[in-house]
């Protein structure tokens, strides 16, 4: 327990001194002095130089620019109207302008301040260049309106806010450099990022880009591009989908229908996942050879012909099943007709023969009964 705790404060040890750290930036753009300063805010200032310990690091920086072309850059140095020069101090009379501090502990000016009063002047930094590194040659002072290059220092005293990332996402901070992260997303990529001067977190490579999108997941139909942004994916393109024309639309496609030459749709060869809007759409006119025509309508008469051709559709789809109903119905009742004229033939057939058999019987009995009287028969 007393281990990991030492640990733990070893480590926040180290932060803080790493946070107590500071980090340059050198500019080869030249600038007047107002100019410069207003660049390098809100997260850094024209550089201040108290110490031999800052010089080396600035020189450092300017050695790894590896230019060897600006030797004089801006710094914040400054002595304003009114205030004449004083040889008895360090900075001759000038302050520096993060914290108005008249002390340094280097080996300052070049040559001596120009001595007057009545002109705001501000000062440089002059350096040489060899084949080992870059040496300081000391301070020198210049009117203020002159453009030269400069030298920011990074503000420790104010730091960047967390990054704002949707989506799912880890976030590396490293111990010794409180000016970067690393972004890894649920879908296993990673992404550098970097505080800039102006306390904005940006991807490393891509300044312009949105942070917030880094670990963002498209919706079906969309893929990300080199900007982390969703774009449409071109089903019709890459997937080729429809057996004829294919319309490619936000999000998905439309199978288009094509006819053939006896005027028949052939349909898409997969059904459409969305509604269109805006396109060209064929209209079937017949004329007396029965080939269709096929014409470009205006939204408003694409979307009635749209309705028509559902109601079309629906309607063959309905015959379909009606028209085999019918000739059932028919065929049913001609058998009806037809069981019932022989049901009736046979009714019929039958009370003939029972009219037969019943006369016959009648003049059967009617013939035994007659008797002879006087010589004439009587019944």
């Amino acid at each position: 327990m007393e281990l990991s705790m030492g640990l733990y404060l070893l480590s926040l040890l180290n932060m803080a001194r790493c946070l107590r750290e500071s980090s340059y930036t050198v500019h080869l753009s030249k600038f007047s002095f107002e100019n410069a300063q207003n660049y390098c805010k809100p997260g850094s200032f024209l550089t201040n130089i108290p110490n031999e310990k800052e010089m080396a690091k600035i020189l450092k920086t300017i050695w790894d620019m590896n230019s060897k072309t600006a030797t004089s850059f801006w710094i914040g140095l400054k002595r304003d109207k009114g205030i004449c020069v004083e040889q008895h101090l360090p900075l001759k009379g000038f302050y520096w302008t993060v914290d108005n501090s008249t002390q340094s502990n280097v080996e300052t000016w070049k040559t001596k301040p120009r001595d007057t009063c009545a002109n705001l002047r501000c000062g440089l930094l002059s350096v040489e260049y060899s084949d080992s590194g870059t040496k300081s040659n000391g301070f020198e002072d210049a009117a203020c309106k002159q453009e030269h290059p400069f030298i920011c220092k990074r503000n420790i005293k104010l730091a960047c806010p967390r990054p704002e990332i949707l989506d799912t996402h880890d976030m590396i901070e490293p111990i010794n450099d409180p000016y970067t992260r690393q972004i890894v997303c649920r879908s296993g990529a990673r992404f550098n990022l970097t505080c800039s001067k102006d306390l904005v977190w940006t991807l490393v490579g891509n300044e312009n880009m949105n942070i917030s999108q880094l670990c963002q997941e498209c919706k079906k139909g969309y893929r990300t591009d080199a900007s982390r942004n969703c774009v449409d994916v071109n089903e019709c393109e890459e997937l080729k989908p429809c057996k004829h024309k294919c319309l490619n639309t936000e999000g998905s496609y439309k199978c288009l229908c094509s006819y053939n030459d006896d005027g028949i749709c052939n349909g898409p060869s997969k059904p459409p996942t969305t509604n269109l809007k805006n396109y060209e759409y064929s209209n079937i006119n017949r004329g007396k050879s029965g080939l269709t025509q096929p014409t470009s309508l205006p939204n408003d008469d694409v979307r009635m012909h749209e309705t028509v051709k559902h109601i079309e559709e629906s309607s063959g789809d309905i015959s379909n099943i009606v028209v085999p109903v019918i000739i059932a119905l028919l065929i049913f009742i001609v058998l009806l007709v037809i069981v019932a004229a022989i049901v009736k033939g046979c009714l019929m057939r039958r009370s003939r023969k029972l009219a037969r058999r019943k006369a016959e019987a009648v003049a059967l009995n009617g013939s035994s009964s007659t008797v002879k009287v006087n010589g004439k028969e009587e019944t």
